[in-house]
């Protein structure tokens, strides 16, 4: 029995050192470090914050068998490679669920570039023509 305990503290101490949840303003730099324009970066965050609540680790099962994966909620049925559909972004989904989110932002500027905010139902059912998050405080 104590050797199970061990081997289970040890699974969860592992597991909660890749895991990191942004604050609103420490992912609105990280984006704008990465090409984002400050214009659209309240958009952004309201995305992530419906989408996944700013978690690193987030993935969601969709009623089609598909699957979100990370802070942006990037469906594996297009966009990365788990083995299910294609692979646009060319990354493993794996890849989406750490806490450096440098490639996570890179394919989440491929799917907005192909789709705009419209490939996340996040931002269209609580973002969209909404009041969206203050940024001021970040900068």
């Amino acid at each position: 029995k104590l050797a199970f305990a061990v081997l289970i503290a040890i699974v969860v101490c592992c597991s909660v050192g890749e895991a990191k949840t942004f604050t609103k303003c420490e992912l609105v730099k990280a984006l704008y470090s990465r090409g984002i324009s400050k214009k659209w970066l309240p958009d952004w965050a309201c995305l992530v914050q419906w989408e996944s609540s700013y978690s690193t680790t987030a993935t969601h099962k969709n009623t089609d068998g598909s699957t979100d994966y990370g802070i942006f909620q990037i469906n594996n049925a297009y966009w990365c490679d788990s083995h299910y559909g294609s692979n646009l972004c060319n990354i493993p989904c794996q890849n989406l669920l750490t806490d450096d989110i440098s490639e996570d932002i890179k394919c989440a500027k491929i799917v907005h570039s192909h789709h705009g905010f419209n490939a996340w139902y996040g931002w269209m059912d609580n973002c969209r023509r909404k009041a969206l998050p203050d940024i001021r405080e970040c900068f």
